[in-house]
């Protein structure tokens, strides 16, 4: 980890952090950076001391600039040289790299991104509608309100650590659909993750569970959409293949349970 003092014109490297100036009087003056890794070497969380970025669970992902256009902070950074994806929660933003750039390369311009979107006083999202992924719906029934909770209380939290999160999609003849954020997404131990962790976890404590199904970024609104539609994703299932993507395999299971609202 790497800690930077940024004052006005002045930089020193000083070990852990990163500092820089909030700007107005009688505000907080500096703004403290830390670094940290993930499984991930594409992947960097920065965790801005004292800044809450959301609220509780919500995150938002974004893939590329273009979806993150509602964000004026993902915005900033997207226009560092090198940055490929943004991922925000709570107290940490997790940048995913281009694999021929360095992290002492980008470090600079992305610690200098935040610093100017604080200092704007820009929104984090002009889109306030946010929708818990796990929050009870009066259309959960026991099987499916056990696995959010799950989620939320035990595996939610495993997979933060690591700079990533992890969204309920649904829930359909015993197979649990997720996607994987923020540094999950694109890491490389992310179908073991899924297989040796979440799935033993969820199946071990959830009988009716039988499985863990990865749904890639592109597809989760055209599940949703579906599901919404016909309660139901038979028709149209996106299935994991082995290598993680997803695929068509034909209609599904006559028996459905619940899907994220």
């Amino acid at each position: 980890m790497m800690m930077m003092m940024m004052m006005r014109g002045f930089s020193r490297v000083a070990g852990g952090s990163v500092v820089g100036p909030l700007g107005r009087a009688g505000a907080q003056r500096w703004l403290f950076i830390r670094t940290s890794g993930t499984p991930n070497p594409e992947c960097q969380k920065f965790h801005a001391q004292g800044l809450q970025l959301l609220q509780g669970t919500r995150v938002l992902d974004y893939t590329s600039a273009s979806a993150g256009v509602k964000s004026p902070l993902a915005v900033r950074l997207f226009q560092v040289p090198g940055v490929k994806a943004v991922f925000i929660a709570a107290e940490y933003i997790t940048v995913t790299k281009e694999e021929d750039k360095a992290w002492a390369d980008l470090e600079p311009g992305i610690f200098s991104a935040i610093e100017n979107w604080k200092n704007s006083g820009e929104v984090i999202v002009d889109d306030t509608v946010h929708h818990d992924d796990t929050a009870p719906s009066p259309e959960d029934d026991e099987v499916v309100t056990d696995i959010k909770e799950m989620l939320d209380s035990k595996i939610r939290p495993m997979v933060q650590r690591d700079g990533g999160n992890i969204r309920y999609v649904g829930f359909e003849d015993g197979v649990v659909y997720l996607q994987m954020q923020g540094a999950c997404s694109s890491c490389p131990s992310s179908a073991s993750t899924l297989k040796n962790g979440i799935e033993r976890i969820m199946m071990h404590w959830i009988p009716e569970v039988s499985g863990i199904r990865e749904v890639q970024q592109g597809e989760v609104e055209a599940m949703l959409d579906l599901w919404a539609k016909s309660k139901s994703f038979k028709g149209h299932q996106f299935m994991a293949k082995p290598d993680g993507e997803c695929k068509d395999s034909g209609p599904a299971p006559k028996e459905a349970k619940a899907a994220a609202h």
